[in-house]
């Protein structure tokens, strides 16, 4: 169970990240397809593996960072509406409250 994804992330877990966002958990599994995630200089967990809040977990689908990238791409007309109508409702919101 998760109770929230940190969206664009930077690719180096930091102390002051974890402190910051009160992460209690960084999890990430096992498949990894970028040559960064294989080949890197430094592990950009080290710092959450060294606080003892790091878990690999088996990857039960081999979904690569290509699948991903297509299905965010095959869903951006219906998200961007989405947003578009949320900040609609926003704005009718805030006319509404403060008379702009």
């Amino acid at each position: 169970f998760v109770d929230d994804v940190l969206l664009d992330a930077p690719w180096v877990v930091t102390r002051e990240m974890i402190a910051t966002l009160n992460v209690s958990v960084v999890v990430r599994g096992t498949v990894r397809d970028c040559a960064e995630c294989v080949a890197g200089p430094a592990d950009p967990h080290a710092v959450p593996k060294a606080m003892g809040i790091h878990q690999e977990l088996p990857s039960s689908m081999g979904l690569s960072l290509d699948e991903v990238t297509s299905r965010l791409q095959a869903r951006r007309a219906e998200v961007a509406e989405r947003q578009a109508e949320k900040r609609r409702k926003e704005s009718e919101w805030y006319r509404q409250k403060h008379g702009l």
